[in-house]
């Protein structure tokens, strides 16, 4: 049994600022933004990733303090 090679998730904006350069890697294809599929690994948080593919919630900053 063999595990499927998995792309890293890369990480998701805080706003919707397509010039912030902590955003999502996009580039631009027939003039619409897509994810960059040449994204470097290395560029990806892993937490972050992680954070994502669990489903949490976007807006959840933290614990309440």
């Amino acid at each position: 049994m063999s595990n499927p090679i998995i792309p890293p998730v890369p990480p998701l904006p805080h706003d919707d600022d397509p010039t912030d350069p902590t955003g999502v890697p996009t580039r631009e294809v027939d003039g619409e933004r897509v994810l960059d599929p040449d994204v470097d690994d290395a560029l990806v948080d892993s937490a972050e990733a992680d954070r994502v593919a669990a489903g949490a919630d976007e807006h959840d900053d933290g614990p309440d303090i």
